[in-house]
């Protein structure tokens, strides 16, 4: 299989009505980093108009315009599901242009030219707008003032998460620590008083009172008694 580099050529062909390509460029990074987007739009909806983006290029491919030139596109709730892998009434929720979910066309990216049926509408899709630091993205993809804001206090938030864990799992061993000492400390009393009860009674030896009527009588010394033992005569023979 030959592979396809991305060339100066290539890019050119995406936007030539003759070069059957299949691609029409990649949808704009506005829509997922912008100051005007980015918050503003869910990841779902973000997700939908890259498919639109992708479908407006193609229609504009074949000639698929109003009497002013306009490209649109006509899809159907069920497609779009399956082609975001969302559920068929998320879709409709964001593609029906009223309601809760209508930020699409609140902010002017997206808007009904007609409805054919319940299921099936044509839609008109429109180029984001590029103001303030937003309009650096016409030129270069770069991180914005409020990316870099939101990347530190997720990471702030991450690191204190941990250090709570941390501290919440000492306290812990702390409180087991406590724990086991008591109920060491418990055990070898309990041992203690039975080992105590368990002892054998001695009673202690009664001492004599000396008084000037009794007065102390040292005991009397045993005699030594010497035994002569004859002598025994040697016999030579």
């Amino acid at each position: 299989m030959k592979k396809q580099y991305i060339t100066k050529a290539y890019i050119n062909d995406l936007t030539d009505k003759e070069k059957a390509t299949g691609v029409f460029g990649t949808p704009p990074k506005v829509i997922r980093k912008g100051e005007k987007y980015r918050k503003a739009l869910s990841v779902t909806q973000k997700f939908i108009y890259e498919e639109l983006w992708d479908l407006i290029g193609k229609a504009i491919h074949k000639g698929q315009v109003d009497s002013k030139g306009q490209a649109y596109v006509e899809v159907s709730y069920s497609y779009m599901a399956v082609a975001c892998d969302i559920s068929e009434g998320t879709a409709r929720n964001i593609l029906k242009g009223d309601g809760k979910y209508n930020q699409l066309f609140e902010l002017d990216l997206l808007s009904i030219k007609k409805r054919k049926d319940r299921e099936t509408s044509e839609y008109y899709v429109m180029a984001p707008v590029y103001e303030g630091v937003d309009e650096a993205f016409l030129t270069q993809d770069i991180t914005t003032p409020s990316m870099i804001k939101d990347a530190e206090e997720l990471s702030a938030k991450k690191n204190k998460k941990t250090v709570s864990k941390r501290v919440k799992g000492n306290e812990q061993l702390e409180e087991e620590r406590k724990s086991d000492t008591v109920k060491d400390t418990a055990h070898y009393e309990v041992m203690e008083r039975e080992f105590n009860d368990n002892m054998p009674d001695f009673d202690e030896p009664v001492k004599a009172e000396i008084t000037p009527e009794r007065p102390f009588i040292e005991p009397p010394k045993p005699k030594i008694i010497q035994v002569k033992v004859a002598k025994r005569k040697s016999r030579i023979s």
